[in-house]
């Protein structure tokens, strides 16, 4: 019992104590005098360090479950475990590759398709649209907008906006990568000059982030107080 305990809280700090700093994170953005623009890639980066503890300790619940010797740790029977091991060691091994190549890869994926994308915070997307239609006046490239989708005349970006959260993600869509490069240049100071929004993201954000440092905090006393009635 004692060790099925340690795992749960164990296991309870590593999925819950980066997802609390990722929302922290986010509550900042949403906290600033102005508007953020994010890279698309550094945002999804930040999104796998706040999920990084589930990938890793639920993949390895699963794994192991999807392992009928897994009932030996929920007895205790080390030995019978290390003789599992032992007998099953490529059978495992080919599970963990295969859960590590599917993440790794889908990773690493995502992070290409986002690298020609930006994610702006704490932006009213209206005020937004406005501003990146400025920008490409400037550039002498008058966009027109059709749904979500922007063309000059040829297709360029999308924009998905998302209002409750008062943040707006430019996804591109051309094959400019100059002016994309351009594009993201001049929006930062563009977006810098519009006024913040109404935004109470940043309270809910921090509201959360605060409830499960308190879950995290509870896990770290029970395993402190388990270990001293153990000594």
């Amino acid at each position: 019992m004692f060790a099925f305990a340690l795992v749960v809280c164990l296991a309870g700090i590593f999925c819950l104590a980066p997802l609390a700093l990722y929302l922290l994170w986010l509550a900042v953005l949403n906290k600033k005098a102005r508007p953020t623009v994010v890279p698309g890639g550094w945002d999804f980066a930040a999104l796998c360090g706040g999920l990084s503890g589930f990938v890793l300790v639920g993949g390895g619940l699963v794994l192991s479950l999807l392992q009928s010797n897994v009932r030996y740790i929920f007895r205790g029977n080390f030995e019978a475990l290390r003789t599992a091991w032992a007998q099953e060691q490529l059978a495992w091994l080919a599970v963990a590759g295969g859960y590590l190549f599917i993440v790794v890869g889908g990773g690493w994926l995502t992070l290409t398709l986002r690298r020609r994308s930006l994610v702006v915070y704490n932006v009213e997307p209206e005020a937004f649209e406005t501003a990146i239609a400025e920008v490409f006046d400037h550039l002498g490239r008058p966009a027109q907008r059709t749904g979500n989708l922007w063309s000059a005349p040829d297709p360029l970006f999308e924009l998905e906006p998302f209002a409750a959260g008062k943040c707006v993600a430019l996804r591109w869509v051309g094959d400019d990568e100059r002016l994309f490069e351009e594009v993201a240049r001049q929006l930062r100071p563009a977006v810098a000059d519009l006024a913040p929004a109404d935004n109470p993201t940043a309270r809910w954000l921090t509201s959360a982030a605060v409830g499960i440092l308190v879950v995290v905090v509870f896990f770290v006393g029970v395993m402190v107080m388990s270990v001293g009635l153990v000594r």
